[in-house]
C-alpha cells in the first residue's frame, strides 16, 4: 500500500516537473554581444515581425522572448536589431530553448557613415523654429498600459516646414506614473513607413536617446544635441519602453492635443505600427531651421519686436547660498520653458498669476505664482532619499 502511494506521488511529481519544463520551454533566452568586442548591446529589439510578441535586451544583453514554437510557422523568423549594428534573423526552428545559461547571439556593427555635410554659398544660417504640439489644459492624452510590452512605442508626426532642420531637444508631459520610474529610448523616424506610419530611423548616431522618468517627474526634457539628428521634412518621434522600475503595474499616461495629424503605436518590439488616433501626443521639440540671409533678418527682427511687447520675470534660483544652473523653469500656462545659466539666472516671459516650475535633477520641484514685481527668485532643495 505505501509502494502504490509512494509510486502515485512519484507520478504526481513527475507529471508537475514535464508541467514546469513546457511552461520553460516557452521562454527562449539568451544574451546578445557585439561580434568584434565581445561586449553585451543593451537595449536591442528582438521580436517576431508584426506577430505582437517581442522585447528588449537589458543592460548587459540579456533578453527573454516569451512564445510558443509550435503556434508559427517553421520557416518564421525572430528579428534581432540595434543602432548601429546590422539586423540578423533566426529561424524560430533553429532556436535553443535552455534552461541554465544564455546563448549568445553575435551582431555585426554597421560601417559608420559620416552625416552628409552641406555646403552653400547662399549666406544661409540657422534660425530658431520649435515644432510639435503642447497641451494648454485640454483634457487629451495617450497612456501605455500593462499590455505594452518591452519595446512598445507610442509616438506622432511632427508637421514641419521643408528644409534643413536641426533637433536640439525634446520635451513631453507626464500626467501619471504609478511606477517607481521608467527606461525609455526616443525614437526619431522618417514617415516612409507603409501609408505614412514610421519607418527609417533617423538616429544616425548609433547611440540610445535614453531618458529615466521618475514617479514625480511631469515636464520631462531630453537633450538632443550629442545625437546630431537632422531632418528635411516632416518626421515622426516615439518614446519607447525599455524597463519599468517597481511592483506597480504599468500605467503611463502622457499629455495629447487637438491636431488632426495622428498618433502611432505599436505594442511589442518588430510589432507592426498602427494608427490609433487623429490626436497628437503633446511632444515638442525645439529645433533650428536653415533658411537665407534675408528670411532670417526678417524672423529676427519679428522676434525682437514680440519680445518688446511681452513682459519678462528675471531672477535667481538659489540652494543655500549658492546659484544653481542648468534649471529648467517652466511657465505652466504657456509650457514655454528656458533654463537657468551658469550663474543660476533665468529670464521668462510671463503674465500676472503665472505659475513657474522650477526642476533639477536631485531636488525637490519649487513653484512661484508671479506677482507685480518685474523679480522673483527660487530657493530650492536637495532631495532626501
Amino acid at each position: 500500500m505505501n509502494h502504490e502511494k509512494e509510486m502515485k506521488n512519484l507520478l504526481i511529481l513527475f507529471s508537475i516537473f514535464l508541467c514546469q519544463i513546457s511552461f520553460a520551454q516557452k521562454d527562449y533566452k539568451g544574451r546578445v554581444i557585439d561580434a568584434i568586442t565581445k561586449k553585451p548591446i543593451p537595449f536591442v529589439n528582438i521580436g517576431i515581425v508584426d506577430a505582437g510578441i517581442g522585447t528588449v535586451s537589458n543592460e548587459e544583453g540579456l533578453f527573454h522572448l516569451y512564445l510558443e514554437k509550435n503556434k508559427f510557422e517553421p520557416t518564421a523568423q525572430i528579428l534581432f536589431s540595434a543602432l548601429g549594428y546590422e539586423t540578423f534573423y533566426i529561424a524560430i526552428s533553429s532556436i535553443e530553448m535552455v534552461y541554465n545559461e544564455y546563448p549568445n547571439i553575435s551582431l555585426k556593427p554597421t560601417v559608420l557613415k559620416l552625416n552628409e555635410v552641406v555646403v552653400s554659398n547662399k549666406g544661409e544660417r540657422f534660425i530658431q523654429d520649435n515644432v510639435g504640439y503642447r497641451n494648454y489644459g485640454e483634457k487629451n492624452y495617450g497612456y501605455w498600459k500593462d499590455n505594452i510590452a518591452l519595446g512598445g512605442e507610442l509616438g506622432t508626426r511632427i508637421i514641419t516646414k521643408s528644409g534643413l532642420r536641426k533637433l536640439n531637444s525634446f520635451t513631453f508631459e507626464v500626467w501619471h506614473n504609478p511606477s517607481d520610474s521608467l527606461l525609455l529610448r526616443v525614437n526619431v523616424y522618417d514617415d516612409d513607413g507603409i501609408l505614412g506610419r514610421p519607418g527609417t530611423n533617423l538616429n544616425t548616431s548609433g547611440q540610445n536617446i535614453i531618458c529615466t522618468i521618475k514617479k514625480d517627474d511631469r515636464i520631462v526634457r531630453v537633450d538632443l544635441k550629442p545625437y546630431d539628428l537632422y531632418v528635411k521634412d516632416d518626421f515622426i518621434i516615439s518614446l519607447e519602453l525599455l524597463k519599468v522600475f517597481g511592483e506597480e503595474d504599468l500605467g503611463l499616461i502622457i499629455s495629447a492635443t487637438l491636431s488632426g495629424y495622428g498618433s502611432y503605436r505599436k505594442y511589442a518590439s518588430q510589432d507592426k505600427w498602427e494608427r490609433i488616433s487623429d490626436l497628437n501626443m503633446a511632444y515638442y521639440v525645439e529645433s533650428e531651421l536653415m533658411v537665407s540671409e534675408k528670411i532670417a533678418q526678417r524672423f529676427e527682427r519679428k522676434v525682437a519686436k514680440k519680445k518688446s511687447k511681452q513682459r519678462t520675470v528675471s531672477g535667481f534660483v538659489i540652494h543655500k547660498g549658492r546659484m544653481l544652473s542648468n534649471v529648467m523653469i517652466v511657465n505652466q500656462r504657456t509650457k514655454e520653458i528656458v533654463t537657468s545659466n551658469e550663474k543660476g539666472r533665468y529670464t521668462i516671459p510671463v503674465k500676472k498669476n503665472d505659475i513657474l516650475l522650477f526642476s533639477k535633477k536631485g531636488y525637490n520641484d519649487a513653484s512661484l505664482k508671479i506677482g507685480d514685481k518685474p523679480t522673483a527668485n527660487a530657493l530650492m532643495q536637495v532631495t532626501i532619499e
